[in-house]
């Protein structure tokens, strides 16, 4: 199927797609998102959507004004507005992965830009390469089954839908677009740059595991993580009926509490998920939410008296009285 078709595909099959709206394009300049942004222009008007095109310049590398002027062209050439977000701090960063900082001042950028132009859903342009490379990278930090599905088709942060129709594609059928269409494309120098987590991923561990012991490493990988999420979407949908089942939160949503005697006799999986629904029922999230927590959590269950207390990230504290389990938000 021809890359353009099989994007058309994606997007006519997502119900987020509707007619009139505003559409974000998370445009960089490098081959992905150029390839992504000609597409979605090329598509506009058969499937009824407005292009906006976002380009956040990090300011990591001396070629970082050059890329900002090449997508503000691009737009230009393409009759298509845009917008571009700066990170003026990047120099002085120093807690910290640099990589995980420029991320989320980027999706900053993109969640502020579409409640402006009252946008709900931004397109962004990872590919499959990307997913075989997050999911490795995850294997290696010692992730659990959440992580080990990479990234998602589709997600919701902060009432705004991030959705990745190239999910599916290779590298290699975004160049081979891009060199047909005679398309230009920016090339970031710090991709070579193996002082980078994922860079030495790409360039170092997925060419010796694909030449020494499989040379369809990134197809099983992919695979990995589709087989995960449909599993882990399915834990979900159990831990959400039980959770509603289970769990009372509070008017202001500061506490909630939990039947101990029904949590109890749940699996130690879809407890553990019970927990992650309480956490983001809470903060909205379960960033920083890690095994280790968890192990406290049965260990504090098990042995420790009524009324003791377990500490989680971002100010969450669970403590147990003889019929509820109490998460609070200090």
């Amino acid at each position: 199927m021809r890359l353009i078709q099989k994007v058309k595909k994606n997007l006519q099959d997502n119900p987020l797609f509707v007619r009139g709206a505003t559409v974000i394009v998370g445009t960089s300049g490098g081959p992905d998102s150029t390839a992504l942004t000609h597409i979605l222009h090329n598509l506009q008007y058969e499937l009824g959507f407005h292009l906006h095109i976002a380009h956040f310049n990090h300011n990591l590398h001396r070629s970082a004004n050059t890329d900002q002027k090449f997508v503000e062209q691009l737009a230009e050439q393409l009759n298509v507005p845009c917008s571009v977000g700066h990170w003026s701090n990047s120099k002085t960063h120093k807690k910290g992965s640099i990589e995980d900082a420029a991320r989320k001042q980027r999706f900053q950028f993109f969640n502020q830009l579409a409640k402006k132009i009252n946008a709900r859903v931004i397109v962004l342009a990872h590919t499959e390469d990307d997913l075989a490379e997050t999911v490795l990278m995850r294997v290696l930090r010692g992730t659990g089954l959440q992580g080990l599905r990479g990234i998602l088709p589709s997600r919701k942060m902060d009432g705004i839908y991030y959705i990745r129709p190239l999910l599916a594609v290779k590298k290699e059928h975004i160049l081979t677009f891009l060199k047909k269409k005679n398309i230009p494309y920016r090339i970031d120098p710090t991709n070579k740059k193996t002082e980078f987590f994922r860079n030495k991923i790409r360039l170092e561990l997925l060419p010796l595991l694909s030449k020494q012991y499989n040379h369809n490493i990134k197809e099983l990988l992919t695979n990995l993580a589709d087989n995960i999420a449909t599993d882990y979407n399915y834990l979900e949908m159990q831990a959400q009926k039980l959770f509603t089942k289970l769990a009372k939160c509070s008017s202001n949503n500061k506490n909630i509490r939990i039947d101990l005697k029904l949590y109890s006799s749940q699996h130690p999986a879809l407890k553990r998920m019970i927990i992650r629904n309480g956490v983001k029922q809470l903060r909205g999230n379960t960033n920083r939410l890690t095994l280790a927590h968890f192990r406290e959590i049965e260990d504090f269950l098990q042995n420790r008296p009524q009324k003791a207390t377990v500490h989680l990230p971002r100010n969450i504290s669970i403590r147990k009285d003889s019929k509820y389990l109490i998460m609070a938000q200090n």
